[in-house]
Parts: C-alpha cells; sequence; structure tokens
C-alpha cells in the first residue's frame, strides 16, 4: 500500500517535461529535464533511435532522434556507451535541451522490475547534466517532507493516505472540468470519453442521465482501492489511457 500510495505523489514529477508532449509556447524553459521513454527501434546505420512515450493527454506517441556526435550515450550506471548497447525493448532516460536530443541513457533493471529509487537514483545521478534535475529533485524532496509529520525522518502512513487522496480528487476534477464541455456541472453521455463513457451507467448512481463531480469522485476512488489487486508492484500493468 505504501509503496503504490508513493508512485502516485512522485511519477507525476519523474515524468515532467516530455518530449512527446504538444508545441512548448514560444518562450521556453532553458533548464532540459528527463524523459521516460520506450526504445522500440535502433539503426546504427542511420544513426537514428525510435522511442515512444506519453503526452500530455496520455496518449502514445512515437518519435525519432537523429544521434549526432554530441549526443551522450550512457548505460544505467552513467559509463559511456555504444549505441549497440541499447536494443528494442529496453526503456531508457532521453534529454532533450532547446529541441534538440543531448542524452540518452538506458534505465536501470532489475530482472524485469524496476524500482522507483532507481529512477529517483538516475535523477541524482543527472544533475551535473542540468539544473533541472535539481529542481525536479527538490520538489520530490518537498512533497515527501511534508509527510514526516512527526520530523522524525520517516513517512506518516496517515499523511500518506491523505495526500494521496487529495492527488487524486485534484485530478479527478481536472479531468470532470475537461470534459464538461457546456459547463453546466455535470457530464453528459456525449461529453464522456474512455473509460467514463464505457461505464457510464455504473458512475450514474442516480441513474439520471448524467454524471456529477461527487459521482465520478467516488468511482474514481474505488477504482483507486481496486488497483493494488489489479496490478501487483512485482507485475505493473499500465492503467488504462482515456481515449477520445
Amino acid at each position: 500500500m505504501p509503496r503504490t500510495l508513493l508512485v502516485a505523489l512522485t511519477v507525476g514529477l519523474l515524468l515532467a517535461g516530455s518530449v512527446c508532449a504538444a508545441d512548448p509556447p514560444k518562450k521556453e524553459s532553458p533548464a532540459a529535464k528527463p524523459t521516460r521513454v520506450t526504445i522500440t527501434k535502433v539503426d546504427p546505420t542511420k544513426g537514428e533511435i525510435k522511442v515512444t512515450c506519453n503526452d500530455a493527454q496520455g496518449k502514445t506517441q512515437e518519435k525519432t532522434f537523429q544521434l549526432t556526435r554530441d549526443v551522450r550515450l550512457l548505460d544505467e550506471t552513467g559509463r559511456v556507451v555504444e549505441l549497440a548497447v541499447f536494443e528494442s525493448g529496453n526503456e531508457a532516460l532521453v534529454l532533450e535541451s532547446a529541441g534538440k536530443l543531448r542524452e540518452v541513457r538506458r534505465m536501470a533493471s532489475h530482472g524485469h522490475t524496476r524500482q522507483l529509487s532507481d529512477t529517483v537514483r538516475t535523477l541524482i545521478e543527472m544533475t551535473d547534466c542540468e539544473e533541472g534535475c535539481t529542481a525536479e529533485l527538490q520538489k520530490i524532496y518537498d512533497m515527501l517532507r511534508k509527510l514526516d509529520t512527526a520530523q522524525n525522518g520517516k513517512i506518516d502512513p496517515k499523511a500518506l493516505k491523505a495526500e494521496a487522496e487529495s492527488i487524486l480528487q485534484e485530478r479527478v476534477k481536472a479531468v470532470f472540468n475537461r470534459l464538461d464541455t457546456n459547463k453546466d456541472g455535470k457530464i453528459s453521455k456525449d461529453e464522456a470519453r474512455g473509460l467514463i463513457k464505457e461505464h457510464f451507467d455504473r458512475i450514474d448512481t442516480n441513474k439520471d442521465g448524467s454524471i456529477s463531480m461527487d459521482e465520478l469522485q467516488k468511482a474514481a476512488k474505488e477504482r483507486h482501492q481496486r488497483q493494488p489487486a489489479e496490478a501487483r508492484p512485482t507485475d505493473p500493468k499500465p492503467n488504462q489511457k482515456e481515449k477520445n
């Protein structure tokens, strides 16, 4: 239970700055941020590497990188390696700056399971590359420090649970506001998308033909509580993304 909640608290921060997100505004931040991707193809003859990742809406996108001479290729320990080390199916961290690829680092892996602590460790190792890494680590530290209510270096399980519930409520509220296109305070069948549309009748508990904020919050909480049984930490299954 604590591991699942901890992932909910930190995974969004670790994946900030996705290279597959929508086009950034004209005024870009100069600090680059690492993004987790899955390698789908490596072409040494063309000097290309293709990856997939999720955009801001959770949709899978593919991107092709040209591996110029100034791109750093590193293994999970930070050692410089050849392109041959990377294979299809590998997970990696890519670092872009000013729209240009700077680094590809293979993700740490223990058998078939990658621990969240491995990702944090990699982020720490990358702090000498770009100052953005330090900022991300500071955010993680600030969030976790709030959960040490006794200030004894330990996370308070009650505070952790409360924070996880608060984050879930914020996410549901954001989804609700986005789907409620006519801003009448409810989601109709025409406005519903993805899992909400698929399970519309079950979520609409009062059967009035629309979904209220309370109904959506209740359904999300019930689904969140079922997840530990549906997806064990040793065999993680990705959440089904919302489809248009």
